[in-house]
């Protein structure tokens, strides 16, 4: 408790800083300027206070294509958006906003860049805690059946965070009783949740990351998988699919399986060059009226999703930014074998396949905190890869 107590006033910035970001990501169920204003300010007051210097090389440039080019394509596709406002907003939601911070990333030096991470383990501190309480609310007033979003809006969106952010707890760790408390922590948040996709995404997630560590200690974590897994035994249940659901497009995964025919269908006799804009799936979709189809928010698979709405050159260059960052983080861990390194590529890899049955739709308002740490995520293997280079003493 004594270290605990001494670290929060060690980083009581940090904490207040998580704090602040948790509750005014609350406003965007009412409205996004808020949201944006915190934003600015924030990115205002950083650039102020930190004074980062802009270093920009071939390497920097690469993600900063990628969100210059996919909101050009956006602006392009305008015309034939259904709703203009919609796609403006989803532009600055998905590109403007995670551009700035990968600008102010590039120019940080090393202590601000672990004060951010900092600041995504106090938010994962704090999505716990909420979490938690939002749990026992859910036993003692409505069923175990409830699945828990925490400080997001979404119970998958929740999933999709504690995977991403996983990786980074680990990489702070140091003795092994915590990685594995933390780990069967975050494992019963994610059965909270009741995301099936982070539910499977995570297991491997967690083997992965800790397989030297789980091959120590294979009895305590059989025991306490086996353990967790019988006390939420009904919940587990409950989320399984049946055969049926695949082929019935009512259930979430009909729904999947019958947004790929979907958009296979729609470019059968469409150019792939024609995208229908920016955060435009939900309105497109919408207007077909398809009988006895729920309505969809988003093609539940980013690459499907980037397809159908920024078309065949915006698809490939999302392809291309994937591969980049998972070819660089893979360079990083076998040229230097560096335990923070390859989790950080497990972690990539992991968070892309989440991606292929969820978290498409980036557009949304409720999604910019997520896009920030996907940003995080894209910056990370440059920076280690520039670390390298430097500690090398090789010219980058």
């Amino acid at each position: 408790m004594y270290r605990l107590i001494s670290y929060l006033k060690t980083n009581k910035y940090e904490l207040l800083l998580g704090a602040s970001t948790a509750v005014c990501l609350q406003f965007v169920r009412y409205s996004y300027i808020p949201v944006y204003l915190f934003l600015l300010a924030l990115f205002f007051i950083s650039f102020y206070v930190y004074k980062p210097k802009m270093r920009f090389d071939i390497l920097n440039f690469v993600p900063m294509f990628f969100y210059v080019s996919l909101a050009l394509i956006s602006l392009l596709l305008l015309n034939v958006s259904l709703d203009k406002d919609k796609a403006i907003i989803g532009v600055i939601n998905a590109f403007i906003f995670p551009a700035i911070f990968y600008i102010f990333l590039i120019s940080c030096n090393e202590d601000c860049i672990l004060k951010i991470e900092k600041i995504w383990l106090f938010l994962l501190a704090i999505a716990s805690v909420v979490c938690s309480f939002e749990f026992l609310y859910y036993i003692a007033f409505k069923t175990f059946r409830e699945r828990t979003i925490s400080i997001f809006f979404n119970p998958n969106t929740f999933a999709f965070f504690l995977v991403m952010v996983y990786p980074l707890v680990i990489n702070k760790l140091k003795d092994e009783k915590s990685k594995l408390l933390v780990s069967f922590l975050i494992f019963i948040e994610i059965l909270l949740s009741g995301s099936r996709t982070g539910f499977v995404v995570y297991i491997f997630e967690f083997f992965l990351i800790n397989i030297y560590l789980i091959r120590k200690n294979i009895l305590k974590v059989f025991l306490a998988v086996a353990g967790i897994l019988t006390i939420f035994l009904p919940k587990i249940l409950y989320r399984i699919p049946s055969l049926s659901d695949v082929t019935n497009p009512k259930t979430a995964v009909g729904q999947r399986v019958f947004v790929i025919e979907f958009v296979l269908r729609y470019f059968s006799h469409r150019s792939l060059f024609e995208g229908i804009g920016a955060g435009q799936f939900e309105l497109f979709f919408r207007k077909l009226k398809a009988p006895g189809i729920v309505a969809l928010h988003s093609a539940h698979n980013l690459f499907l999703n980037a397809l159908i709405e920024y078309g065949i050159i915006g698809y490939m260059i999302l392809v291309f930014i994937v591969y980049f960052s998972v070819f660089l983080s893979a360079y990083n861990f076998f040229k230097h074998k560096e335990e923070y390194d390859r989790n950080i590529l497990i972690g990539f890899i992991l968070i892309t396949i989440f991606q292929m049955f969820d978290m498409a739709e980036i557009t949304n308002s409720r999604m910019l905190l997520i896009n920030m740490l996907y940003t995080f995520y894209l910056f990370l293997p440059i920076y280690r890869f520039k670390r390298w280079r430097a500690i090398d003493g090789e010219c980058i």
